[in-house]
This record gives structure tokens, C-alpha cells and sequence, in this order.
């Protein structure tokens, strides 16, 4: 259980900032059920979550001079947290993608590939179908009419660099929409 003072939590901090091993034991007994419910609502994979877990508390021991400076000690770690599982989201989906693509090009993809496929292609068109206008049309021009960027420039009537950045926008808008739906359609 958490304690609710911090004023034991800040010499908590303060202590393990010191390298005080057993502070840090403390302090991981402490908060390691928490962030395991966290990655693991968001990942729903035991073993990673688990990993993910270890490598928190790896990297705060690891920065621990810096713990003295924190506030909100619970705050600062659900932060570190979410920021953990939208990484580990993405590399998930890089790896399916990736996998997706080498099955693509040796011609032998996969049974669940379709699907995942068909279920990767509504994500796309729900994530572009959420795109400020610029960016939803530059990406249609661009990436699924096959237009270059000039051509599409000059169809929007706005510079090549424009149609690039609306380009660079709109992807990372698409990565961010489907690594957050992606779990929800994994279950």
C-alpha cells in the first residue's frame, strides 16, 4: 500500500536519489503493483508488461539523482509509464508491419494476414477520415491517387514544401490514431 504522506514519500526520493538501496527496494515494492495494472491495461500482455516493469525501474535507478527534484512522485511515474506503453505499442505495430511486409514480398503471407490487412486498411481510412482537410487531401492525392508532390501541389494550389509538411502531419496523425486503436481490435 502507497502511503499517502509525502513528506515520506519526498524522503523517499531523496533517499534513493542518494543511492540508498533499500529506499529504492521501498520504493519499488511500493509503486510496482501500480505501474504493472498500467502497462497492462494498455498492453494486455502479461509477459511484456512485466518486462516493461523491470526496465521502469531499471531506468529510474539508473536517473535516480533526478527523483529528488520531483513533486508528484505517483504523477511523474504514470507519465513514465504511458510514454512505456505507447512505446511498446508502436513497436508492436512496427513489427507487424514489418512482418506483414516480408510475407508481402516473399509471397507467402501468412492466414490471419488478410485479416489483419483488411482490419489495418479500416484503421487507415478511419484515421484519414479524421484529418483536417489539407492534410486529408494531400495524403489522398499523395498516397493513395499516387500523385508526386508537385503534382498534387499544384492540384491544391499551395507549394511542394506545403504539401510535405501536410504529409508529415498527417502520417503522424495516422500512426498515433491506429497505435491507439490498434489494442482494442487486437482483443
Amino acid at each position: 500500500m502507497i502511503p499517502k504522506d509525502s513528506s515520506y514519500e519526498k524522503l523517499l526520493l531523496l533517499q534513493v536519489a542518494a543511492g540508498d538501496e533499500q529506499a529504492f527496494r521501498n520504493l519499488t515494492i511500493q509503486y510496482s503493483g501500480l505501474v504493472f495494472k498500467f502497462i497492462y491495461q494498455h498492453l494486455e500482455d502479461r509477459p511484456l508488461a512485466e518486462e516493461i516493469v523491470q526496465d521502469i525501474f531499471v531506468k529510474l535507478w539508473l536517473t535516480r539523482e533526478t527523483l529528488a527534484h520531483i513533486d508528484s512522485f505517483r504523477s511523474f511515474l504514470l507519465i513514465v509509464c504511458r510514454n512505456h506503453a505507447f512505446n511498446a505499442i508502436k513497436k508492436m505495430v512496427r513489427e507487424r508491419n514489418r512482418e506483414w511486409e516480408w510475407n508481402q514480398d516473399t509471397g507467402h503471407p501468412e492466414e490471419g494476414d488478410a485479416h489483419q490487412r483488411e482490419l489495418l486498411l479500416i484503421l487507415v481510412d478511419e484515421a484519414v477520415d479524421h484529418l483536417p482537410p489539407q492534410q486529408q487531401k494531400a495524403w489522398i492525392l499523395c498516397r493513395r491517387n499516387g500523385l508526386k508532390y508537385d503534382q498534387a501541389a499544384t492540384e491544391m494550389h499551395v507549394s511542394k514544401d506545403a504539401v510535405k509538411k501536410y504529409l508529415q502531419y498527417a502520417n503522424a496523425a495516422i500512426k498515433k490514431y491506429i497505435s491507439n486503436k490498434l489494442p482494442i481490435y487486437l482483443q
